[in-house]
């Protein structure tokens, strides 16, 4: 389930509530909205519905955010070779920027990563956290998916063309890029020995003698002077 909030600018809480400009009828009520640590249910996606900030009416919600957990496909893990240890845990918040078709997204996601310690190889669970802030347009057409793309400025700007909007692309691409480079299982991480024995776990182990004695194809190199 995606927890989902119109209005509001700038309040993440467990609540949906909704702002009004001068002049909006009444009849847009609120209601409670399932925050992920009361139980949200991951999902494959992470849309998000800006209907309501493309009403160009006195009266249209400034802001519509939601949070939700997201699982991504298994084609999007593998593009960004992006192994995770649970759902990524994200919100967002989409604003009217003042202009018919320009909007400012903020949010941020959090989850868990599996990373192969730099050292002995073995999995290692790592926490990551990102944020992200992008400005937004919208582009009426077929693609229900928000893009990437860069303006006239060549700045990025991401690029919406139905009210349904998945984000689910973007934040597995987002929190991928914030993954560290190389992580360790613990700091004094013994390695693996050159016949492949993961020295944290036999400390004492020593290689086979035909092992070490093999020839290293940068032998010849260890002799001369830089």
């Amino acid at each position: 389930m995606v927890a989902v909030a119109v209005g509001a600018r700038g309040r993440r809480s467990g609540r949906t509530s909704t702002r009004k400009r001068a002049g909006r009828p009444d009849g847009l009520t609120s209601r409670a909205a399932n925050r992920y640590f009361d139980g949200m249910v991951s999902r494959r996606d992470a849309t998000m519905n800006l209907a309501a900030l493309l009403r160009h009416s006195p009266g249209a919600d400034d802001d519509v955010s939601a949070e939700g957990a997201l699982e991504p496909d298994e084609d999007v893990l593998q593009a960004l070779a992006l192994r995770l240890d649970g759902p990524i845990e994200w919100s967002l918040q989409v604003i009217n920027a003042g202009g018919d078709d320009d909007f400012v997204v903020t949010g941020d996601a959090h989850g868990t990563a599996m990373l192969e310690c730099r050292r002995c190889l073995i999995d290692v669970s790592t926490d990551v956290h990102t944020s992200l802030v992008y400005a937004m347009r919208y582009r009426p057409g077929d693609a229900t998916e928000v893009q990437l793309v860069d303006d006239e400025a060549g700045e990025d700007v991401l690029e919406f063309a139905q009210p349904l909007v998945d984000f689910a692309p973007l934040l597995a691409q987002v929190f991928a890029i914030e993954q560290p480079l190389t992580v360790l299982c613990r700091e004094d991480c013994r390695g693996l020995s050159i016949d492949g024995v993961n020295l944290n776990d036999h400390p004492d182990h020593v290689a086979d003698e035909r092992v070490q004695e093999k020839a290293s194809p940068f032998e010849k190199l260890k002799d001369i002077d830089l």
